[in-house]
């Protein structure tokens, strides 16, 4: 989906929620879109810029919303920062994550993967949230070092 496509379904997300769109939500929504993948709170603050850039609590705050109002998700990985992107309500795409223990890496895989892991934790009383943390793994280039 295209940057603008994406902004602009969150921006619909956000007011049809009832939320205001404020000029630290425009511009994160924007800088996310921009970046893609999966950055972190502190990625995404560096790269709004001076001009357009809140102080870094606002971009917490700002990014604590957004999850909170569906459009954004965050995503634990090891024990790093979270990372951010943006719902599957706004992408169109629901997925899960792996994570290289090593760089840090994220890859987005699809839900359908691991639906039989879903499948047996529901099987054995337990509701699975899947998409909230990230699969650890060793990606290639980590494991050649």
């Amino acid at each position: 989906m295209r940057e603008e496509e994406l902004v602009d379904r969150a921006r619909t997300m956000v007011r049809g929620g009832g939320g205001r769109l404020t000029r630290p939500r425009e511009h994160i929504l924007r800088t996310l879109a921009r970046l893609g993948g999966h950055p972190t709170a502190g990625q995404i603050h560096a790269a709004l810029g001076e001009e357009d850039a809140p102080h870094l609590s606002t971009t917490y705050r700002t990014l604590e919303s957004l999850c909170a109002a569906g459009v954004l998700s965050h995503v634990h990985v090891d024990h790093g920062e979270p990372t951010f992107h943006f719902s599957a309500a706004v992408s169109g795409r629901p997925h899960v994550h792996a994570a290289c223990s090593g760089c840090g890496s994220v890859v987005d895989l699809p839900t359908e993967v691991v639906a039989p892991v879903a499948d047996y934790l529901r099987d054995n009383g337990y509701e699975p949230h899947l998409g909230h943390t990230a699969l650890s793994v060793t990606c290639s280039e980590c494991a050649r070092d």
